[in-house]
């Protein structure tokens, strides 16, 4: 081999380097909250995270609202937990009480099962078994929602949403859209009103929708239980939203039905299946677009049996129209799998999943049928292939946060 050609291989090599992850990741470990700016570089403690339970990262700004509890605190427990929430801003060397930032004395404590920044880093809500609560953190001042992130999402800048239900019911199948602007809520889909959803399905000309549609039952679809749609998750860009759905196809066993994806137009509310996708066996649980609005992670569980419903990931990707399975995910034979949060890098190359993958038989109805903790582990992997980049055992509930400089 002469000289050019080493020369040749080794900027080949050079080129297809993979690029090392980027941005912030914070996570439960070992009863604290911790935070790296970057995976792989040294993991911060927050303070005063001791007894954390929950977390989340602001989309815009990367502030951490955290919400800390007595030893053993359990949000799953029959009794909701009295938590007290926190705020950690970067560089992350302080933790300062939400109430010293929002005044407001019945907030000090708050019994919450979850926590959830808006799209634009402007709201963070708390669910409670009596609704949800919310702290502005621009105007410092607490308000009572009308929808729960959970079943809504933002855009970055705050002008478009996107919230299951429809116009004269939150609880009616169907997807609605507000903005951008002073748009009033638009119904993309309903139950009563499916006639785009149909219509999107119908446009796709791969074989897999074209069986998809071929067992949809008019009586089935007449009625809410056949219906599964996940939470609409709006690009960061407000352009897109993403959702998945049976279409009213029926559930079967362990919540089994089959389900494709769409896309919506903003602009045009203008509903397309991603038919290139195919369809998903088993249940959906959510779709997560990465920052940059290129790719999905879908998440799904797929019922084996009353003890072993695993949960697989798949990752698209929407420019080159590719759809990969995250083996990594799927247990081996023998085992289940369990996910405990999944989010996407701020560089929109990588995500960060924990997943434990136990006995179904050592799952136990006192433990919420969930592992311990400390089986978790952490994986930041590259989305293109699959490759795990960095591990954290016991490590569970990532939230990311944008990159910083």
């Amino acid at each position: 081999m002469n000289a050019f050609s080493i020369l040749t291989l080794a900027v080949l090599g050079l080129g297809f380097s993979a690029p090392a992850p980027s941005g912030t990741l914070a996570y439960l470990r070992g009863g604290s909250a911790w935070v790296q700016t970057n995976p792989g570089q040294p993991a911060r403690k927050l303070p005063h995270s001791q007894g954390t339970v929950l977390l989340d990262v602001s989309p815009a700004s990367g502030s951490i609202a955290f919400m800390t509890g007595s030893a053993g605190v359990n949000v799953h427990a029959d009794r909701t937990p009295a938590l007290t929430p926190w705020l950690s801003k970067a560089p992350y060397t302080t933790s300062v009480p939400l109430s010293t930032l929002v005044p407001a004395p019945h907030l000090r404590s708050v019994q919450a099962r979850w926590l959830r920044w808006e799209g634009n880093g402007q709201n963070l809500i708390a669910g409670t078994d009596q609704g949800t609560v919310a702290w502005n953190l621009v105007r410092r001042q607490s308000f009572i929602p009308n929808q729960t992130p959970f079943y809504q999402t933002t855009s970055l800048d705050g002008e478009v949403t996107a919230t299951l239900g429809s116009v004269q019911s939150p609880d009616e199948p169907g997807v609605l859209l507000y903005g951008p602007g002073a748009r009033p809520g638009t119904e993309v889909f309903t139950r009563s009103q499916p006639q785009n959803l149909l219509r999107a399905l119908k446009s796709a000309p791969q074989s897999a929708i074209r069986r998809f549609l071929a067992d949809l039952d008019p009586q089935a679809q007449a009625d809410d239980v056949s219906w599964v749609v996940t939470p609409p998750q709006v690009t960061r860009d407000g352009k897109r939203v993403y959702f998945a759905s049976n279409a009213g196809w029926g559930v079967g066993s362990g919540g089994t039905t089959t389900a494709a994806v769409f896309e919506v137009d903003v602009g045009e509310v203008r509903v397309r299946a991603l038919g290139w996708l195919g369809t998903f066996s088993g249940s959906a649980l959510d779709l997560l677009p990465s920052p940059d609005g290129q790719k999905l992670l879908i998440l799904l569980t797929r019922h084996v049996s009353n003890r072993e419903t695993p949960v697989l990931a798949y990752v698209a990707d929407l420019k080159a129209k590719t759809r990969r399975e995250l083996r990594v995910v799927t247990p081996p034979p023998g085992r289940s799998s369990v996910v405990d949060g999944a989010c996407w890098l701020g560089d929109s190359g990588h995500l960060a999943l924990s997943v434990a993958h136990p006995r179904p038989g050592d799952l136990k109805a006192a433990h919420s049928f969930l592992p311990p903790r400390a089986e978790y582990t952490l994986l930041v992997m590259r989305a293109s292939d699959g490759q795990v980049v960095s591990r954290i055992p016991g490590a569970t509930a990532p939230a990311c946060g944008p990159r910083r400089s």
